[in-house]
């Protein structure tokens, strides 16, 4: 009876222990300078050097471009590959920007990536508000 208790304390306390890093990721966890790619949810391209995402409800990420990605300011989508096993964008190093064309894909490398303060937000103009 003694051993049953001691494992079911046990099992109840690895579950409170582990239980939360098997939920899914979340920006915080791993700091203001981090998203997680699946939480974008808008994007606006002024040019084709310059990509602004929303990530989750009020986080805006300036991403600027090593090259001219053709077209993606007149793109209704893009795709932001992540490093492998990995759901976290924490550096430039981290993401590709892969614009498809008709009959391609092209992938242009994140050089620069920042955070908008709510001031940065404001002063951008709605057009390039994602």
């Amino acid at each position: 009876m003694r051993t049953a208790l001691r494992l079911l304390i046990f099992s109840s306390l690895a579950v409170l222990l582990v239980g939360p890093t098997l939920a899914a990721p979340r920006a915080e966890a791993r700091g203001p300078g981090c998203f997680v790619r699946r939480d974008i949810n808008g994007f606006s391209a002024p040019n084709d050097r310059t990509l602004y995402i929303r990530v989750g409800i009020s986080q805006i990420w300036r991403l600027d471009l090593m090259t001219e990605c053709t077209g993606l300011s007149f793109r209704q989508a893009f795709g932001l590959e992540a490093q492998p096993a990995s759901p976290w964008i924490c550096s430039p190093l981290d993401a590709t920007v892969i614009v498809r064309q008709p009959g391609f894909h092209m992938r242009c490398p994140v050089t620069a990536m920042h955070r908008l303060t709510p001031a940065e937000v404001a002063a951008l103009p709605k057009r390039d508000r994602p």
